[in-house]
């Protein structure tokens, strides 16, 4: 079975990126919720896993710049400057499963 990946993406809104998947699953992301969740060092402690950022701290957070890193991830850069983490095509669809099942959860 091949590996999904992104086929598409775009911005909805100003707070909001969607992304259209090889199997044909669309999914949102809230961008506080993906800077909340970058997976760089500055954002995540390398030795302790500890997460140093919370989805609090990016309120008004919007969409500079998103640019395909090979054909593994996406490199994300933030109105705020930020753009160290990598979103890989399994981390990023794991969040968007676990966006899904707390979206359930809430109902």
């Amino acid at each position: 079975m091949a590996e999904l990946h992104p086929t598409d993406a775009d911005l909805p809104d100003d707070r909001t990126l969607r992304v259209s998947w090889s199997d044909e699953q669309i999914t949102s992301f809230p961008l506080d919720l993906l800077r909340s969740r970058c997976p760089c060092a500055q954002c995540v402690d390398e030795w302790t896993g500890e997460v140093r950022v919370s989805r609090s701290m990016f309120p008004d957070i919007g969409l500079k710049g998103l640019e395909e890193v090979g054909s593994y991830a996406f490199r994300i850069t933030f109105t705020d400057g930020h753009s160290d983490g990598l979103f890989t095509w399994p981390k990023l669809r794991a969040l968007a499963d676990e966006s899904a099942r707390a979206a359930q959860d809430q109902r």
